[in-house]
């Protein structure tokens, strides 16, 4: 008789979990990296789109155009806000700028972007160096001065990287 109620609450308890777990739902994250589109040779530090560079910037606000983005993330040069300019105003959202050369900014993004879509823009070595810290590898060397054409996707199922997509555009 002990033994037939055990049975039984050990059951019970197990339907429970599994009803839990048909309605559990993983929290996705998307992260989009993106180096800035073509900037003018001009000799300064902070130079502007070429016209070709604010084609790419169109592109890019094209191929992003039916993407749910929740975020933006632009360091605070010229060429990486301009980038990302056209999806910003799409999107009707405010770019968030951020120091390309802070070591911790991958932990403050995990801390915005849980369970929501970000697009960050950058460098030739700081967006490949970024996407090594986001999924655990050194994977990705930096890009040369004339590569302007990757995006990278990531994907995160609970925080655990489910995919690492590498694109040109």
């Amino acid at each position: 008789m002990k033994k037939a109620i055990v049975v039984l609450v050990f059951l019970f308890c197990g339907s429970i979990l599994m009803a839990q777990n048909a309605n559990y739902e993983p929290i996705v994250t998307k992260i989009i990296l993106v180096r800035h589109a073509e900037k003018m040779l001009d000799g300064s530090k902070d130079p502007e789109l070429t016209t070709e560079g604010k084609q790419r910037a169109e592109r890019l606000r094209f191929l992003l155009s039916d993407i749910d983005v929740d975020q933006i993330f632009s360091s605070p040069y010229i060429r990486t806000k301009n980038t990302v300019a056209p999806v910003a105003a799409s999107k009707n959202i405010t770019v968030e700028i951020y120091n390309p050369k802070d070591p911790n900014f991958s932990t403050y993004l995990w801390s915005k972007v849980k369970g929501e879509t970000a697009i960050v823009v950058g460098h030739s070595n700081s967006i490949p160096a970024l996407v090594n810290q986001l999924i655990g590898k050194d994977k990705f060397k930096e890009l040369t001065e004339d590569v302007y054409s990757k995006i990278w996707i990531l994907t995160y199922s609970d925080e655990r990287l489910v995919d690492c997509s590498l694109y040109n555009f």
